[in-house]
């Protein structure tokens, strides 16, 4: 029964989860986009990921980058589409290669909306808004076939904000404007062995983390390591567990199948996940008082 049990752990901790194809390339995208704005931001500030409280729908709304360069403030939303891009009366059009069309709606305005919600909370907090803010809607696939945008309308690619950016203010922004920032949050991320990751939030940790938690300090990073050499059916399968943030450091090992409870993007309920699967979590940062719902 013993080696039975020991068998059932170690399975879970060798198995793997392959993530799907398009989330791959997109999260590539992400990364690519931010390493080339920091490469050429200067004094300026950029954010990835924050999410923002939304009082009349409920819940935080991200914005998938801001920009704050001087006065001005630029909120970024990123696609990755495929196909042909058009605009009709406000509306982003994608036409995939099958010839079906997608309906996007207004993204422009709904990204603008978002802005609106972090200038209200700006103005709360300090007693002014932005100096300026503008929408910039980058498409990061170099495939996609895109028409001239309307007069007026921020669209581009990746590289198309990089010349937005090399060609204008790049100075630092107010202390205000920073302070702000980073009172926001932004998903806690969870990896699974084969490449998989979802974003949402951890409710619960178990394994004596949640107090852990409750004092975190800054973004937070746990690693994990497991037993998955087949010698471990006889020494015993085990996990190592280091938690990090900015201030400390402190280790666990666990044996068993131990569950974390997590609200996964784009699902009803939280639902739970084994420790086993996983090798690596990246935490947001608790948001101040502001960033909350």
């Amino acid at each position: 029964m013993i080696l039975l049990g020991r068998l059932k752990d170690l399975l879970v901790r060798k198995k793997r989860f392959e993530p799907a194809g398009h989330r791959v390339s997109g999260g590539m995208a992400e990364v690519r986009l931010g390493r080339l704005v920091r490469s050429v931001i200067g004094d300026a500030r950029v954010w990835d990921g924050l999410r923002i409280p939304d009082p009349e729908n409920g819940g935080r709304r991200e914005i998938d980058m801001i920009i704050a360069r001087g006065d001005e403030v630029l909120f970024v939303e990123q696609k990755h589409w495929s196909g042909q891009l058009s605009f009709e009366d406000g509306s982003f059009l994608q036409t995939r290669r099958s010839g079906e069309i997608l309906d996007h709606g207004n993204i422009l305005e709904w990204t603008a909306r978002k802005g609106r919600l972090l200038g209200e909370i700006m103005e709360k907090q300090n007693g002014h808004g932005f100096g300026s803010s503008n929408v910039v809607i980058v498409f990061s696939n170099r495939g996609l076939e895109m028409e001239a945008p309307p007069e007026g309308m921020w669209v581009m690619d990746e590289m198309g904000l990089v010349e937005l950016i090399e060609s204008g203010n790049r100075d630092a922004p107010p202390d205000s404007v920073v302070e702000l920032m980073d009172g926001f949050g932004t998903w806690d991320t969870v990896h699974f062995r084969g490449g998989m990751a979802l974003n949402g939030d951890i409710h619960s940790f178990g394994l004596g983390l949640d107090d852990w938690h409750d004092n975190l300090s800054g973004n937070g990073l746990i690693k994990i390591e497991h037993s998955t050499s087949w010698l471990s059916l006889i020494t015993g399968v085990n996990s190592k567990l280091v938690a990090l943030d900015d201030n400390r450091s402190s280790s666990l090992s666990f044996s068993g199948r131990p569950k974390l409870t997590m609200h996964v993007v784009g699902e009803k309920l939280p639902r739970e996940i084994e420790w086993s699967n996983i090798f690596k979590i990246e935490l947001s940062r608790i948001p101040a008082e502001w960033g909350r719902k």
